[in-house]
């Protein structure tokens, strides 16, 4: 009896097919569709992540800052600053806090020129200003006490506030400038 030789035969499975049929156009789309979405998810939430991590270095500045007006008013009689032509109420300040201190990463505007992104309740109004007051005057800790100079850098509309008892938080324009309005010694 005769032996024939028999090679063997590939059996086609669908992984051969595919790579035999290439990658249709509507594949290829759909493929590149997921990708832009899961792009675009990821920079959203880089954006978020960076948004965070300067308005809660903000809100670390102005907790200090709170700080340098406790001290400063322990070393002052129990006084705020009064700012002059000569000493800014952030120099008066900086013997207590660098000043890095003075500058939130979310201003692109102020703090190269001024070398400050914060300003304090120093009104000019003697019913609403912190200015030479003594710190045991100050009947409502929820008032304003420094904030980021201008609104909006961390959220639109909003301001990031440091109050009297040295609480940080976001408030509207709105409820910010009305803060202001308020007298922080009347009862």
């Amino acid at each position: 009896m005769a032996r024939f030789r028999s090679s063997p035969i590939p059996i086609p499975t669908p992984a051969d097919a595919f790579l035999r049929r290439g990658v249709s156009t509507t594949e290829l789309a759909v493929t590149m569709g997921i990708l832009v979405l899961l792009i675009g998810i990821t920079m959203a939430s880089l954006i978020g992540a960076k948004r965070g991590r300067t308005q809660a270095q903000c809100a670390a500045n102005l907790h200090n800052i709170g700080l340098a007006f406790t001290y400063y008013a322990h070393d002052y009689q129990d006084s705020f600053p009064v700012p002059t032509p000569d000493a800014q109420w952030e120099d008066l300040l900086r013997a207590y806090v660098p000043r890095s201190t003075f500058h939130c990463s979310a201003d692109n505007e102020l703090f190269a020129a001024l070398s400050s992104s914060y300003d304090w309740r120093d009104t000019g109004s003697p019913q609403t200003t912190l200015a030479g007051k003594l710190a045991m005057q100050v009947n409502h800790t929820d008032v304003a006490l420094a904030f980021d100079a201008l609104p909006g850098w961390h959220e639109k509309g909003t301001v990031q506030v440091l109050h009297v008892d040295n609480a940080v938080d976001m408030m509207s324009q709105a409820a910010f400038f009305k803060n202001l309005q308020r007298s922080p010694t009347e009862p």
